[in-house]
């Protein structure tokens, strides 16, 4: 996988997230667990944050930025890079890794 600076710092706090808790998707950013990456999120009258899912079909709304929390899915799949490293992601990010990865896989299960 060829990636930025940025990009490939995330990759490495997934992969710390990876080995602190095998269980949770390690992806440092949300998404809707039924569509991918969907969200919107902006500022809400109240101080905080107000985030959902643009799917025309979707009524999931969340009441802080999911877009800037780590996501606290249960991890449901394994992506394989080409390079060799696993990441452990949740349906949401299975969904939009397998539109958007080129150098790797998207597999069921988590890694034995």
């Amino acid at each position: 996988m060829s990636t930025d600076s940025a990009t490939a710092a995330h990759y490495a706090q997934a992969l710390e997230n990876t080995a602190a808790d095998p269980s949770r998707c390690t992806v440092p950013w949300g998404v809707c667990p039924e569509h991918g990456a969907t969200l919107k999120s902006r500022a809400s009258g109240t101080g905080g944050f107000d985030s959902w899912c643009m799917d025309p079909v979707c009524f999931n709304v969340w009441t802080y930025d999911r877009l800037d929390v780590a996501c606290p899915e249960p991890a449901t799949h394994t992506i394989q890079a080409d390079n060799g490293d696993r990441y452990v992601v949740c349906d949401g990010h299975a969904l939009t890794a397998r539109t958007q990865i080129t150098d790797g896989q998207v597999l069921p299960g988590l890694p034995a």
